[in-house]
């Protein structure tokens, strides 16, 4: 089999890049017109059941999952658009830097989740 010596991990980073943007634009509109507005106004039922709601979909396991993976894409994409934004801006931070961008953005919605999950 043939050996690509110029092999990168590049495209994974820019596909969670892409993904996290698209889901960011789909989801949080939503969100804040369902949660900022229509909640909040008594249009979208009541507020007197939101906490029991909420806290059944988030104590399930693979709807706090699904929440907590969308969570990660959409950090994961606003950091790597801020490191990109710096080295744009000719700004090099150091790599511990980058170190904790992304290790933000992956470890947040870990705890998230598993916060959600033991209580």
């Amino acid at each position: 089999m043939r050996q690509w010596k110029g092999r990168t991990n590049e495209p994974l980073f820019w596909a969670l890049f892409g993904g996290g943007g698209m889901l960011g634009v789909f989801t949080m509109p939503v969100l804040i017109v369902i949660f900022g507005l229509l909640v909040p106004f008594g249009l979208f039922g009541g507020a007197e059941g939101t906490y029991e709601v909420m806290h059944g979909v988030l104590t399930n396991w693979f709807a706090s999952l699904l929440i907590f993976l969308g969570l990660g894409v959409i950090l994961w994409h606003s950091c790597h658009r801020t490191f990109h934004a710096l080295h744009d801006l000719k700004i090099h931070p150091p790599e511990i830097v980058r170190v904790v961008i992304y290790g933000g953005a992956l470890l947040a919605p870990a705890v998230g989740c598993s916060l959600t999950l033991t209580v």
